[in-house]
């Protein structure tokens, strides 16, 4: 039966069963979910944002990604799968077989362990219930996933699974924290009164931004060009073309909406400068692990000293429904 309906899925949809090739060609898991796309070739991206909501799509996904070695990917899409009604049995072996797959969180570069495990740390901070959902918005390949497995995760990134934050496919009020980290300065100005809209409909409790804002006489324009003059980083572009966001211009967004705020620095500026440079030069010079073992040394002995008040590389703001108003 499962297999009839996944068949007549797959032709509505313009999708072909494949037999597949690969060393896990006996797991169920992957057995179940071996669809690709028949010509003319669309990518999985594409084909969720024509039906988001389609459980049994970010299930070929998650098969997909655990073939092309993305196993953060596929977690976090196996997780999307869950939160949107698929049953334990059609996840658990996917899961269990991405967190194998996953190498230990700390070997990640610097910048951005630093930044998931932050958010996971304030998460864990508002929530008064171990169990809660998030919708996390601009998550990349939702390695956030991984560092908060507790809560209930959904992943809505137009560049890896088609759900675009402008027009998030949720009921208002669906999720208990809506999270965006470092999305909101590669949103054009004039779109980003409507993006946190989007983000602060779909929460109960509450939006939490991960975000780099400007700040006076830190060169801001100048660090960026000398990143694109040395790296051409496309990330680099957008936020000189989009420019940083403002701090005040939340705080009055804040008070519009008649929310609470709290804002904190998180990480340090020329610190994260330099692992940037770090990384990059490390990985044209194909010294991996040597890079490895710089960024996991930072990950795990200075990952509790790194906040600056005047210089962080970013700020955590909590845009609250009931919660008490606080500043740092």
């Amino acid at each position: 039966m499962v297999k009839k309906l996944i068949l007549g899925l797959a032709n509505k949809m313009g999708l072909r069963i494949e037999r597949n090739p690969n060393q896990h060609a006996n797991t169920s898991f992957l057995k179940r979910y071996t669809i690709s796309v028949a010509r003319p070739k669309m990518n999985y991206d594409e084909l969720i944002a024509k039906d988001p909501l389609n459980i049994s799509l970010h299930l070929q996904y998650a098969a997909e990604a655990i073939r092309r070695n993305k196993a953060y990917l596929s977690y976090a899409e196996l997780k999307t799968a869950a939160y949107l009604g698929a049953g334990r049995d059609e996840v658990e072996e996917g899961l269990s077989m991405a967190l194998a797959a996953m190498p230990k969180p700390e070997v990640m570069d610097h910048n951005g362990y630093f930044r998931l495990s932050s958010l996971a740390s304030e998460l864990a901070l508002r929530s008064t219930e171990k169990k809660y959902s998030v919708l996390d918005v601009g998550g990349g390949e939702g390695m956030l996933a991984s560092f908060i497995p507790e809560a209930s995760y959904c992943l809505a990134d137009p560049n890896t699974n088609g759900i675009s934050g402008i027009n998030l496919p949720f009921p208002d009020h669906s999720f208990d924290y809506v999270v965006s980290c470092h999305v909101l300065e590669h949103v054009p100005v004039g779109d980003r009164v409507a993006f946190l809209d989007q983000m602060l409909s779909k929460s109960k409790r509450g939006v939490i931004l991960l975000n780099p804002f400007y700040i006076e006489g830190a060169y801001e324009k100048e660090r960026l060009q000398l990143f694109i003059d040395i790296t051409d980083f496309q990330w680099a572009r957008e936020h000189l073309e989009c420019t940083l966001p403002n701090i005040e211009d939340i705080k009055t967004f804040a008070v519009q909406r008649g929310l609470n705020i709290s804002v904190k620095p998180n990480g340090t500026l020329t610190t994260g400068i330099a692992i940037e440079f770090m990384n990059y030069f490390a990985n044209k010079a194909g010294l991996i692990k040597e890079k490895v073992r710089i960024n996991e040394f930072y990950n795990t002995k200075y990952k509790h000293i790194l906040d600056s008040i005047d210089y962080p590389v970013g700020h955590i703001v909590y845009l609250g429904r009931t919660e008490r108003s606080s500043e740092t």
